[in-house]
């Protein structure tokens, strides 16, 4: 004879846990995968910005400049011994007692090793009225008490004569590591005159006016000039630049 058993079902605090451990064990993962991260990107970030001060530092003597390190992350360039991208600005910068302003440079594969070379410079910066004069002093014949200055986009030179204000239009050219310039105008008073028609024994001092400009960082060339209001916009581009 067969006794009949009573079906049991197992209680809920008997049922096996294997889900809730499993979720446990990737939440944990989860966790610790995100502090790694966030560990790795936090060190990044302060070796980025102690890496920015100390180029900035190292610029002292230049000047007072923000600069931003690029790229992503700045560890493996540094362990490389070399940077991407580094974006320098300054509002006012000096080099070899030259004046600039407006100086916004892009340096590219910077050497941690700095007595190494800077893979490629790019480069914008203002070489104010007052520059101007001091390195046409310096470097060309202008006739006496003329100095530059900027009026509606274009670069003059500024003077009197016969009692009356004198402007040359200049027209400034790139020519490698010298600013040419060259005089297209004249206006004397209310009156003016084309350079090209009046004699070259009056106009030879105000013709090929040469700037130079080795004083830059061997490897940099001026690629562009502009006239500003505050004076000459000069674009540089160079590959193996030497600070020192």
């Amino acid at each position: 004879m067969t006794t009949a058993q009573t079906l049991q079902y197992p209680r809920p605090d008997d049922r096996p846990r294997r889900r809730s451990r499993r979720t446990t064990l990737i939440f944990s993962a989860v966790v610790i995968v995100l502090t790694l991260v966030i560990g790795v990107i936090a060190a990044d970030r302060i070796v980025d910005y102690t890496t920015e001060q100390r180029i900035a530092d190292g610029l002292a003597d230049y000047g007072e400049a923000d600069v931003s390190v690029e790229g992503f992350p700045v560890l493996t360039q540094m362990a490389a011994g070399k940077l991407d991208s580094v974006h320098i600005t300054a509002d006012q910068a000096s080099y070899e007692g030259v004046d600039f302003t407006d100086v916004d440079a892009k340096l590219y594969d910077v050497p941690t090793d700095t007595s190494r070379p800077i893979g490629t410079v790019d480069s914008t910066a203002v070489l104010p009225h007052s520059t101007l004069d001091e390195l046409a002093s310096e470097h060309a014949n202008l006739p006496e008490g003329m100095t530059f200055t900027t009026l509606d986009g274009q670069l003059f030179l500024k003077g009197s004569m016969l009692g009356q204000d004198l402007l040359v239009g200049i027209d400034p050219k790139a020519d490698g590591r010298r600013a040419v310039v060259d005089a297209s105008t004249i206006r004397l008073g209310s009156a003016e005159i084309s350079v090209d028609r009046l004699p070259g024994f009056l106009t030879s001092a105000i013709s090929d006016i040469v700037i130079d400009l080795d004083f830059l960082p061997a490897g940099l060339e001026l690629t562009d000039i502009t006239a500003t209001e505050a004076g000459l916009q000069v674009r540089l581009h160079g590959s193996g630049v030497s600070l020192k």
